[in-house]
């Protein structure tokens, strides 16, 4: 299980280490873990870090051994010592003072290693890690012989089965080798996150697990009907550890308070228990009275609790939030009992996990909270610990999927491996307010070769009940395309002139998008000058462009120079991105509830789906999903078949144009309105069409409130503006968007 660190007196163990590559993995055989190796003969190295950012290491497969040397601080004498690994991407092992602790596999889960009876108190200690981050001995398979100017090694390559529990850093569409024969390229391996020595009593909480819900009770003298009693009911599994040779009769304190708002009194309890010797785990449950519910911060507030549990000489705290968030068999969401929309944005904050941190996440996130996101989707990868603590803070609803991506082997070595860390990202996530949903794959049945890996009916099944069994409570779907789950990327993994009037919908929306070629400040720092422009397809295929999507699919123009070029693949990603938001958000709970753009930002320097590059500079499509992300949203619904979009719409002189005016309320309370639609030219002038109204939108709807009915004027070829606001009785502006038509004879 995995043991949390909670608040106990630590120390920092990161800083400058020492490592040596092993490339011919000879380290074991000739003994880099004894205290006798020169070890002054290694070369320094920073901890945390990822090997691919350190300039003599790079994109570097294989083993790596590391040291450094440490000394017990007096204030933990009497204490146990454990030494705390965040992360190690991807096996490692672990010596102190030339004694073998352990081995651990994983590069996400945290671990531990009991040190107190290995430990010196007096004088220096000796940690020595070997990691070991291979290349995944998979075979790849050319499955795209189309002609394109790609050379083969470059051209769409498939996976036979990746034995690694890695998901999108072992390989994925957006990193670099891409989907080609290199697609394991990038890797993440190295000591990513913080190693810490800790010291904790002789009976100590190794882990506590959190169950929150509303209270309920009937109306038995009125309705009949099960309704909120106004309380919260908080239920804890609280894991000890003795060390103790015998049972000690002693007993656990826990007192439940506002963590982030004021008022509302501390409920406490006392529970005597007998602790035995070695493991334990105590049930603890209070009820919290004139609840204050976490909500979303669009629909209410983020509150928080604080959980403080003493015991012996040990103690804990935990941040909680209580909520209920469940579907139904139309798969709707409702939170805390009320259905909800979920504008959602999928998010990886780096494919290298040491250079994330809580200044870029902050960032990220306000940017976030200004384009009304409301929830996060982390898709075959978790994040650090305190991604998901700022979600718990600032109301943002979280979707997580377990890192498995694409074609994983169906052994059951392999299923074996996966379900042991399956069940250690329940432990670490689960406690958190934010979360809300689980995958336990993403697109588990992708797969371009005849003879697939049967992973959704074994090991998905496997994955599920493993996840069960640490939260038996919120929905945990197998993996998309299924249960309700759909991607919708047209004009990228979809054909761009896909007839939306003959595409079904799910209710999850969990991918949606395009792609696009970053701003030439950006691309020039990944892809060499002299394979600019003319444009080596090779390189720039390797670092994400897809041929096949940009130019089959999407039918992005080239154009006469590579800023044309850029400028052609955002102005596509806008439009097509802009579009597909207003077709889900108009079918809003008919049958679509959830929409996760794909992703936010590029999780490495590449040519990706996000709303910003790698280094944060934004794609056109950032302003333009900022005008249909709004609460209050209107749009149009043109009237033509095939219904395509992020094409242009051309209409001759003398033509109707005719379209549906759409307008979204996601609030949960009523909205006054003024609606104004008008049309003009582009170049400006007067309006050659108008319509304004007062309107009472409904909570929560998506409605159509006009009709547009114009003949486009003989005689003038070129573009129309039909511009859109909506307005509330102050006069503030709730929504602003535009459709242009292109006139022509």
């Amino acid at each position: 299980m995995i043991q949390a660190l909670y608040d106990r007196p630590s120390l920092d163990l990161n800083g400058t280490w020492k490592y040596k590559l092993d490339q011919n993995d000879v380290g074991k055989r000739q003994s880099y873990y004894l205290e006798s190796n020169k070890f002054d003969a290694w070369r320094d190295i920073a901890v945390p870090h990822n090997w691919y950012l350190v300039d003599e290491i790079g994109d570097y497969f294989g083993t790596i051994w590391y040291h450094r040397t440490f000394s017990v601080p007096a204030a933990f004498r009497g204490q146990n010592l454990y030494l705390h690994f965040e992360g190690v991407d991807y096996i490692s092992e672990v010596w102190v003072n030339g004694v073998y602790l352990g081995l651990h596999e994983g590069m996400f889960n945290s671990f531990e290693y009991d040190i107190t009876s290995i430990v010196r108190l007096d004088g220096v200690n000796t940690v020595v890690v070997r990691d070991s981050a291979p290349k995944d001995p998979t075979e790849y398979v050319l499955t795209d012989g189309a002609a394109t100017p790609l050379s083969d090694p470059y051209k769409f390559h498939q996976s036979k089965g990746i034995s690694q529990i890695k998901g999108h850093m072992v390989e994925a569409m957006h990193r670099p080798g891409a989907m080609t024969s290199f697609r394991q390229d990038g890797n993440s391996g190295g000591l990513w996150g913080s190693v810490t020595l800790v010291a904790k009593p002789d009976i100590h909480i190794d882990y506590i697990k959190a169950y929150t819900k509303i209270g309920y009770k009937k109306d038995w003298l009125g309705d009949q009907q099960d309704k909120p009693d106004g309380t919260g009911l908080a239920a804890f599994d609280v894991f000890v550890h003795s060390k103790a040779r015998r049972a000690v009769k002693t007993a656990i304190e826990l007192t439940v308070s506002p963590q982030n708002f004021a008022g509302g009194k501390p409920c406490a309890i006392h529970r005597e228990v007998v602790v035995q010797p070695g493991d334990n785990v105590f049930k603890l449950f209070v009820t919290v009275e004139d609840v204050r519910l976490w909500w979303t911060w669009d629909h209410g507030a983020p509150n928080l609790y604080r959980a403080d549990f003493r015991l012996e000489q040990d103690s804990a705290s935990l941040v909680i939030g209580i909520k209920e968030i469940v579907t139904d068999a139309q798969g709707q969401w409702y939170l805390n009992g009320k259905k909800i929309f979920l504008r959602g944005m999928r998010y990886i904050s780096s494919l290298w996990m040491s250079e994330a941190n809580e200044t870029m996440w902050r960032a990220d996130f306000q940017k976030m909270l200004d384009m009304d996101i409301n929830s996060i989707r982390i898709g075959s990868h978790v994040e650090k610990d305190g991604v998901y603590r700022l979600c718990d803070e600032l109301g943002l609803l979280m979707w997580q999927v377990f890192p498995l991506h694409y074609v994983i082997e169906d052994t059951d070595d392999s299923i074996d491996r996966a379900a042991d860390m399956m069940r250690d990202m329940g432990y670490m996530i689960t406690n958190h307010a934010c979360m809300g949903m689980w995958s336990v794959y993403k697109e588990p049945e992708i797969y371009a070769l005849p003879d697939m890996p049967n992973v959704y009916f074994r090991l998905c099944e496997v994955l599920k009940e493993t996840l069960g069994t640490v939260d038996p409570i919120r929905w945990i779907h197998k993996g998309d395309y299924r249960e309700g789950v759909q991607n919708i990327m047209i004009g990228s993994c979809q054909d761009g002139d896909t007839d939306i009037r003959n595409t079904a919908f799910a209710p999850n929306i969990v991918e949606f998008g395009a792609d696009s070629v970053p701003c030439l400040k950006s691309l020039a720092k990944f892809i060499p000058v002299d394979k600019l422009w003319p444009i080596d397809w090779d390189v720039w295929e390797y670092w994400g462009l897809f041929y096949r999507n940009q130019f089959k699919r999407g039918r992005v123009e080239l154009g006469h120079s590579l800023e044309e070029f850029i400028d052609n693949t955002q102005r596509y990603e806008a439009l097509v991105v802009k579009e597909q938001i207003e077709v889900l958000r108009q079918r809003k709970y008919k049958p679509v509830s959830t929409m996760y753009l794909y992703y936010w930002s590029d999780a490495c320097p590449v040519m990706g789906s996000g709303l910003l590059d790698y280094y944060r500079e934004p794609y056109q499509v950032y302003d333009s999903m900022k005008s249909v992300y709004t609460q209050v949203l209107v749009s149009l619904e043109w009237d033509r078949t095939p219904y395509l979009i992020g094409r242009e719409k051309q209409y001759h002189c003398g033509e109707v144009f005719a379209a549906k005016l759409w307008v979204n309320n996601d609030h949960f309370h009523d909205v006054a309105a003024t609606i104004r639609w008008q049309i003009t030219r582009k170049e400006g002038g007067e309006a050659l069409a108008s319509h304004q109204f007062e309107a009472v939108l409904k909570p929560d709807s998506a409605e159509v409130l006009d009709n547009i009915a114009w003949i486009v004027p003989m005689g003038h070829t070129g573009e129309y503006v039909v511009s859109m606001q909506a307005f509330d009785p102050d006069g503030k502006q709730l929504s602003a968007n535009q459709t242009i038509i292109k006139a022509c004879q």
